[in-house]
């Protein structure tokens, strides 16, 4: 039997705060939920997530009913008695890349003047290298120092409960070593590594797996690019480069390039600790170079399918979300792809399974709707920008039926090209070669027939 400290107090009830306190009520942990947006709580009383995320919305109904999961506005409550106090409030980019800290500075200080005499602060959320041990400053009450550690998250969009049940490691930093264990216990049933650090070594592990991620997608984008240009095809390219062991498949799929809460805000975040220090990361200043790069060569691959002409064109976008399994639209290709072929006064329809509400304040002048068969109506290019499995399945004989033009512009090399040229659309995608369906031969008439008849004679 695990010897869980109990309960435990998750301040913030966004994407990770959430997701991590379901997870853990469902795995026996007695955790009260605070937040101090009101109509958030009621939302989640109801059972209902304010996120699309699969099986968030049943794991949250369950622990509300067994009582594993209480949720609270009042700090005092939620935090006094509690053994472990777990900060997941956001930290949102500042003009210049920097993170704003402003909420873990106030949930730190909160938490100090209500922790108990053994209660154990952890930061979950995403802070910069040095953030933690800075905050030691804030952590002393009554002449002790209520111990501080960061337990950063590793969870994707659209399979976050799945990678919190399955993480590759669990990596807990701090100077004191009896508090990060007690931590690490909270995590005691998972079938994972613990690993357990300084503080700013954690929180650079966490900085550094996204940061390579990243460098991992605009590196086969640029190897894209070169495809295209020389006649390869970048889908058997990153098939090879990803069998070696030492590279991997995983995160080498050519498209759009990376989006969502997380890989550019920490890009750019990683980017300015490291100038801070008067280092000049040059690495990633050119992914983030080459992930906006992705987006204009994609818009201008679709103006070049249409003879440089989008000027009243009729573009269908299905996709909206960063990615596939998500509502997020944060740093999404298709706000960046949409406004600038409105921008060159195309006009816009666009689909999203989940995503829609989020994107319709991002898109003013875009038509968005529900139905992608309706989204493809007398369409004169058809754009794939998410990879949803719908898109994947749609009847494409009837889009062929619904479209002005047969033409697909796949931004996730997602769809298989031979059936769709086969159904007489010209496909294009990223870093393969254009291909367009076969001219039909024509019948000659019946009197250069005769003509030919009387030659042969």
């Amino acid at each position: 039997m695990i010897d869980r400290p109990n309960p435990l107090c998750m301040v913030g009830a966004g994407y990770v705060g959430l997701v991590t306190a379901v997870c853990l009520a469902d795995a026996g942990v007695d955790v009260r939920l605070l937040d101090i947006d009101t109509a958030r709580l009621e939302m989640l009383r109801r059972g209902r997530a304010p996120i699309h995320e699969p099986l968030l919305d049943d794991l949250l109904a369950k622990v509300l009913e067994n009582g594993s999961l209480e949720l609270h506005a009042d700090a005092a409550v939620a935090m006094g008695g509690a053994a472990v106090i777990m900060i997941a409030v956001g930290t949102p980019p500042l003009g210049d890349g920097r993170a704003d800290l402003t909420a873990v500075r106030a949930a730190v200080t909160q938490a100090v003047r209500h922790a108990g005499p053994d209660a154990v602060i952890t930061i979950k959320s995403t802070v910069p290298p040095g953030t933690t041990a800075s905050l030691q400053s804030l952590c002393r009450r009554n002449g002790r120092l209520v111990p501080l550690t960061v337990c950063p998250e590793f969870l994707a969009e659209g399979s976050a409960v799945r990678d919190f049940r399955q993480p590759p490691q669990v990596v807990i930093g701090g100077d004191d070593r009896d508090a990060c264990e007690r931590v690490a216990r909270l995590f005691g049933h998972l079938e994972a590594s613990i690993r357990i650090t300084d503080s700013t070594s954690a929180e650079l592990i966490k900085y550094g797996v996204n940061a390579f991620l990243a460098l991992k997608i605009s590196f086969i984008n640029e190897m894209a690019q070169l495809c295209e240009f020389t006649g390869a095809d970048v889908s058997s390219v990153a098939d090879g480069i990803g069998t070696d062991a030492r590279i991997g498949r995983a995160f080498l799929g050519a498209g759009l390039g990376f989006g969502g809460s997380c890989f550019p805000k920490d890009v750019r975040a990683l980017d300015q600790a490291a100038s801070y220090h008067g280092q000049s990361f040059l690495l990633l200043r050119a992914a983030v170079e080459v992930n906006q790069q992705a987006r204009s060569r994609f818009v201008a691959k679709i103006q070049r399918a249409l003879n440089g002409k989008l000027a009243k064109r009729r573009i269908a976008v299905l996709g909206l979300a960063f990615k596939p399994g998500t509502d997020d639209v944060r740093q999404a290709a298709s706000i960046d792809v949409i406004r600038h072929l409105e921008d060159l006064g195309a006009y816009v329809v666009a689909t999203d399974p989940v995503a829609r509400p989020n994107a319709r304040s991002l898109l003013p002048n875009t038509e968005l709707v529900d139905d992608p068969y309706e989204c493809v109506r007398g369409a004169d290019a058809v754009v794939v920008v998410t990879e949803w499995p719908e898109y994947v399945g749609l009847d494409w004989g009837r889009v062929a039926t619904l479209v002005r033009r047969p033409l697909v512009v796949d931004g996730r090399n997602c769809l298989a090209a031979d059936p769709l040229v086969e159904l007489g659309f010209t496909y294009i995608g990223v870093g393969r070669q254009p291909r367009k369906p076969k001219p039909v031969k024509a019948q000659p008439s019946a009197g250069k027939r005769a003509r030919d008849l009387l030659a042969v004679k």
